[in-house]
């Protein structure tokens, strides 16, 4: 089993890449997830989770944009100037930041509800 899983996963680096990736992802907010879900509960912890994990892309994405890799660029290679690499960083800092405002507003109507529901 052991030489399967070798033979699979090196066969294929782009598709071990995809999968060690989304192994990790899961493993590190499903953690975070385990951890609020016992304290606070499948709602709440959902909703806390969400929040946290978001504010943190939010402002790692925000750090990538304001200090990129900067420095004397040789003048006989070709590439990217300083905004086109940040294009996909301040896309994912907005789009983060929408998703962090989202789970704002169901944290706030989870606690509405909570509210009316002690009434």
């Amino acid at each position: 089993m052991r030489e399967l899983m070798r033979e699979l996963l090196s066969a294929n680096l782009f598709v071990t890449g995809i999968i060690l990736t989304v192994a990790s992802i899961l493993v590190f907010y499903g953690t975070i997830y385990l951890l609020t879900y016992t304290n606070l509960g499948k709602r709440l912890g959902f909703l806390v989770t969400g929040a946290g994990v978001s504010a943190w892309w939010t402002i790692g994405s925000l750090l990538f944009v304001l200090y990129a890799p900067r420095g004397p660029r040789p003048a006989d290679i070709e590439g990217l100037n300083a905004f086109e690499i940040r294009i996909i960083p301040i896309t994912f800092m907005l789009v983060s930041a929408i998703v962090f405002v989202a789970f704002l507003v169901a944290l706030k109507q989870y606690e509405e509800t909570q509210e009316r529901a002690d009434l």
